[in-house]
């Protein structure tokens, strides 16, 4: 009906970053807010449409992401350069991982074998091996990775790099650069179309979406959009 349907409170502070359980009945809201006074993860039952939890976390908590087996929460504490890793069932933090400054965005491969983060200061997307939290590989990228996005189908992890304005493509078998992409201006997200064949870029001060083929590693078209897009979803 595209109408609001409700109006969730988050006492602890500013909502942040979302990230959905697999099976839809938890949201993990980040919220910190500017001062840097705060920083929690709150729990959303969907059903009820309520905070039923507050987690302390580190500095910035950014965006998190849910193991696909729904038991663990990894979060990214952009000030600290560390991931906080969450168990889903106790909504208590059970350990914390020391990666490369500082941590932005979380995304698992299919099996929930490796996480891949975009540590925006240092230019390296970190790999993780999940079995033990230990970090398997820092990829140099570009110049500020924001977000990552793993391919449905092919081994095959992208990520934008907001200050050099780029795309770049990183071969999971290989943990090697195999691609790098131009695009509009600043890019801040990236995601796959659900069959795999585009990904789309939101360009913040590009006013526009990049599309880039799967099979060229090309650009094939650019958007227009209104000012200042910063995030991007497929349906």
């Amino acid at each position: 009906v595209n109408q609001v349907t409700a109006t969730i409170p988050v006492p602890a502070g500013p909502p942040q970053f979302l990230a959905f359980s697999p099976d839809g009945r938890r949201v993990y809201v980040s919220i910190w807010n500017e001062e840097r006074t705060i920083a929690a993860v709150g729990v959303l039952d969907t059903t009820t449409n309520s905070i039923i939890a507050t987690i302390p976390v580190r500095t910035r908590p950014y965006l998190a992401a849910v193991t696909p087996d729904g038991t663990k929460l990894y979060v990214p504490n952009h000030d600290s350069g560390t991931v906080s890793v969450i168990d889903t069932a106790t909504n208590a933090v059970t350990s914390e991982i020391r990666v490369a400054p500082n941590p932005h965005w979380i995304e698992f491969s299919k099996d929930g074998t490796r996480a891949y983060i975009a540590n925006h200061e240092s230019n390296v997307v970190s790999v993780l091996d999940t079995s033990d939290n230990t970090v398997l590989a820092e990829i140099p990228v570009q110049k500020s990775p924001h977000s990552v996005a793993v391919h449905p189908t092919r081994p095959l992890v992208a990520n934008v790099n907001y200050d050099s304005a780029s795309v770049t493509m990183i071969d999971t078998n290989t943990n090697e650069v195999v691609a790098r992409i131009g695009v509009g201006a600043n890019p801040q997200d990236i995601t796959w179309s659900a069959d795999g064949r585009f990904a789309y870029t939101a360009n913040v001060n590009g006013n526009s979406v990049s599309v880039i083929s799967a099979d060229t590693m090309m650009v094939t078209a650019t958007i227009p959009t209104g000012v200042s897009p910063t995030s991007v979803a497929v349906e």
